[in-house]
């Protein structure tokens, strides 16, 4: 199973995200991520969907999608060919003034900024690959995660 990253231009019109994901629903493939904003044309938005599936399912999906009246047009973005981000908040336990020092320097190697801290924890930010956020929270797990948010995949096609 590859990760998909499809992104699609849709009329910005109430149920067009249900008829979307009904559509998943009916295949029997599941949504790994999924953001929807406004784009540079009025009434328009821009959805990436994030899938897991084979070459065959996500020629499946792009066909069905392009069939839904609302939807404009469908791009399926390569790795190679787009830039790809994830957005990460995550609340860690500092415990210590040595894991404080630890989690901030782990932070600063990452590129994560803190956004907020206490004496109990520390909040931290990281717009960056998913891959490498993953590989961040991993090594944030060593001191404890209060929480974790992330924004899903967003991503934009290179020229």
């Amino acid at each position: 199973m590859q990760t998909h990253i499809i992104s699609l231009l849709v009329e910005d019109n109430p149920g067009v995200l249900t008829r979307l994901s009904g559509m998943f629903t009916m295949r029997g493939i599941n949504i790994s991520s999924l953001t929807v904003s406004p784009c540079e044309k009025s009434g328009l938005s821009r959805m990436t969907v994030t899938i897991k599936g084979s070459e065959a399912e996500l020629e499946k999906v792009r066909k069905q999608l392009s069939n839904l009246i609302e939807v404009i047009k469908v791009v399926d973005l390569k790795d190679n060919e787009a830039v790809i981000r994830d957005l990460c908040l995550v609340k860690v336990h500092t415990r210590d003034a040595e894991a404080r020092t630890e989690v901030m320097q782990l932070s600063e190697s990452y590129g994560a900024r803190i956004v907020d801290a206490s004496l109990e924890s520390v909040i931290l930010e990281l717009a960056d690959e998913p891959e490498r956020i993953e590989r961040f929270v991993e090594l944030m797990k060593h001191f404890g995660i209060k929480q974790l948010f992330r924004t899903g995949i967003t991503a934009i096609k290179r020229d």
